[in-house]
């Protein structure tokens, strides 16, 4: 009896030095982050989605309406799951013409094709630039955007107590008939054109948008340059102030990041743009990071925003590198919902699809990057200002954020299973949210690392872990 306990014994320090080992290793092995919320950075406007669904039937060459009938269930994911608050409608340059092929394309009295040939239709509502005929633009594709999305959205958010952040974008891409005078070439012409928009939203819906983007990609377009981006904002800020109205200016809105710091350049070289200009943005369809610091460096030498407002397929590690490299203040993916999801290629342009098959029971699925997005989406509100956040792990990135209502959020872009543990901030209640590859949001237990001075969960594979803060119950 006494060697058999002795061998216990024996057995039951070599399991507790084992035990003992694994932790340490376990330890040593865990992502450490360091917060310092006394390092600042910028302060967030809004994670944006451009105000489309499945409306264009391309294939079918018609307007669909059919997703009317689910706006309501897919607005809720999108508000309360992902955590938009902000959107983009769009008003193309052919809004200027007499007549509306929005409205006939919306009766389905002409196809998608040929609604799209007169899209950048500028035509002439009249020979002076100081008086504007409204008979000679046409709102009913804008009006659609308002009405059926922008509305319903803006109240589903504000019954969350928040609200919604309305960008107006122009748009003149190239392609197509193009009229008989052009917005880029003729300042004060484009000016009257921005006027009309606003005085027409204001009219009718009360309704002044929180931002005016300049010019959507515009070297997609014919004509519009820096200089030509810098002589319109001066042209449309002074139209706009004569009628009492003072929105930020974002621009120059490039399809590529790397294109954006020369027009820049140009644009605040035309007088009094510099002024203006709010919001330094870009998109990132070259799919490089590279031009990003460049961004970042304008910015902070003229006193600028900057935020990245469209890559169709933007993940949460592109979202990462902009939010640190370049100081984005906003980000967009693109489109609200599509049924189109292509299973063996999903196009990644939509932040949700809706599978239909039953049409009494729609099926409602984040898109493949969209749930490692809302790790950052629906944690990080409106007025938040980053702070200073570093990662041990090369693999693993992390950036944290101190929202407006004081909570702190931390988010890590883990390579790698394991610990991750977060030193500095403060004491409070913290849970930890976790997105695999598999899509699938997950709520991990949170616990005191192992020294007492932080937090720790363990990640089970690669993926995306926010641990944010909570506000306590108050008492009645």
């Amino acid at each position: 009896m006494k060697q058999r306990t002795m061998a216990w014994g024996a057995l039951g320090i070599v399991l507790a030095g084992a035990f003992a080992s694994w932790a340490l290793r376990a330890e040593e092995s865990a992502t450490v982050v360091t917060v310092n919320p006394s390092e600042t950075y910028q302060v967030m406007k809004g994670w944006e989605v451009t105000a489309r669904l499945w409306e264009q039937d391309k294939r079918r060459d018609r307007y669909d309406p059919s997703w009317l009938r689910y706006r309501d269930l897919i607005f809720e994911h999108l508000v309360n799951e992902l955590g938009i608050n902000r959107i983009r409608i769009e008003i193309a340059s052919g809004a200027e013409n007499p007549v509306d092929y929005w409205a006939l394309f919306g009766q389905n009295k002409i196809g998608y094709k040929e609604a799209k040939l007169h899209l950048y239709e500028k035509i002439n509502d009249n020979g002076d630039p100081n008086v504007v005929n409204m008979a000679g633009f046409q709102f009913s594709g804008l009006d659609n955007q308002v009405e059926n999305i922008l509305l319903p959205l803006k109240q589903r958010i504000q019954d969350n107590g928040e609200r919604l952040f309305v960008n107006l974008c122009y748009v003149d891409f190239r392609g197509g008939e193009q009229g008989d005078i052009s917005h880029a070439r003729q300042p004060e012409e484009f000016g009257e054109f921005v006027f009309a928009v606003f005085d027409h939203l204001k009219r009718r819906y009360d309704l002044i948008p929180d931002a005016f983007e300049v010019i959507l990609e515009p070297d997609n377009s014919a004509q519009w340059r820096g200089r030509e981006i810098g002589l319109g904002l001066v042209a449309a800020a002074k139209r706009l102030g004569q009628a009492g109205f003072a929105p930020d200016f974002i621009a120059p809105s490039t399809s590529t990041a790397t294109a954006a710091p020369g027009y820049i350049d140009a644009m605040m070289a035309v007088p009094g743009a510099g002024d203006l200009v709010t919001t330094f943005s870009y998109h990132r369809y070259d799919e490089t990071d590279s031009a990003l610091p460049q961004i970042r460096l304008r910015a902070r030498k003229f006193g600028k925003e900057t935020a990245m407002l469209e890559h169709l397929t933007g993940d949460a590690k592109e979202l990462h590198a902009d939010l640190t490299e370049a100081d984005a203040s906003a980000w967009q993916q693109w489109g609200i919902a599509s049924t189109e999801d292509k299973t063996s290629g999903d196009d990644r342009s939509y932040y949700y699809f809706v599978d239909i098959k039953d049409p009494d029971r729609p099926n409602i699925r984040m898109g493949r990057r969209t749930a490692a997005l809302a790790q950052y989406f629906k944690f990080i509100r409106m007025g938040a200002t980053r702070i200073g956040a570093q990662s041990d792990w090369r693999g693993s990135n992390a950036v944290a954020f101190r929202n407006t209502n004081g909570t702190y959020v931390v988010v890590v872009n883990a390579d790698r299973a394991g610990p991750v543990s977060v030193h500095g901030l403060p004491s409070g209640a913290y849970g930890a949210r976790y997105t695999g590859g598999d899509g699938t949001p997950r709520d991990l237990a949170v616990t005191p690392s192992a020294d007492g001075r932080g937090l720790s969960a363990a990640v089970p594979a690669a993926g995306v872990i926010t641990f944010h803060q909570t506000l306590p119950v108050k008492s009645n």
